[in-house]
């Protein structure tokens, strides 16, 4: 009898210390300008003046986007950066998002003469990046290939692997730059707008960083010195 009280003793302990732990784990993709490898850019810097003045420690984990959802999957990470709004059941959305994600698509004109919006890529082959789940904002029949990369991906549009392929516009800039993607064979058109989030563990610790999220986001987009971090910035406009 005395050692179950000692288990659920270390049990309710170990419970205790994870909810009040000064500690973040962040899982995002490494984006240029945004969550660079060094630590720096614009969603980290938003990151910090949510939570460093409340005393606590951001730790940077750069994953794949499917691997950073792998990690608050798994409570391996407390918040994966990049969600569109309830993009998953096992996470948790809060009310104030911190950027917007213009979405692209760039297909072969051989495949779309005239472009009608979602409808034109009915029956088309479609890619984008693992785990992106564009499918769920699209109300149109298509056949998805995933690919790991986006370099990847122009490559399949290119060799007609595909007749489409979706992405944010700016992480998908500086690639068909470097693409180099005759005008007269491909189009892009904007195909929708989605609001990026955090996503947070459904943990107590989730739900408790979730409300201080929204707490200091009601009044951080309010300030200048906020503001300011995206005025200065390349990466993202102030969405608010």
């Amino acid at each position: 009898m005395k050692s179950v009280f000692i288990l659920l003793f270390l049990f309710i302990s170990s419970c205790v210390f994870a909810e009040d732990s000064k500690e973040i784990i962040i899982a995002s993709e490494s984006w240029k300008g945004a969550t660079n490898r060094d630590g720096s850019g614009l969603y980290w810097k938003v990151l910090e003046k949510v939570y460093l003045p409340l005393g606590y420690t951001i730790i940077k984990k750069h994953k794949n986007y499917e691997a950073s959802k792998a990690m608050v999957h798994s409570n391996n990470a407390d918040i994966y950066l990049g969600a569109y709004k309830n993009e998953n059941s096992f996470a948790n959305y809060p009310k104030y998002y911190f950027d917007q994600d213009i979405v692209l698509v760039v297909y072969r004109s051989d495949s779309i003469e005239k472009w009608e919006g979602q409808k034109s890529l009915n029956g088309m082959t479609v890619g984008w990046i693992r785990g992106y789940d564009y499918n769920k904002y699209l109300d149109t029949n298509i056949q998805v290939k995933e690919s790991n990369n986006r370099s990847n991906g122009l490559k399949q549009l290119k060799s007609q692997r595909l007749d489409a392929f979706l992405d944010d516009r700016r992480k998908l800039k500086p690639y068909l730059k470097r693409a180099k993607l005759s005008p007269t064979l491909f189009k892009q058109k904007i195909i929708f707008q989605l609001k990026f989030y955090p996503a947070f563990t459904q943990t107590p610790k989730g739900r408790k960083l979730m409300k201080i999220w929204d707490e200091r986001m009601k009044i951080l987009i309010k300030t200048e010195d906020f503001k300011r971090l995206y005025f200065d910035s390349d990466y993202a406009i102030f969405p608010y």
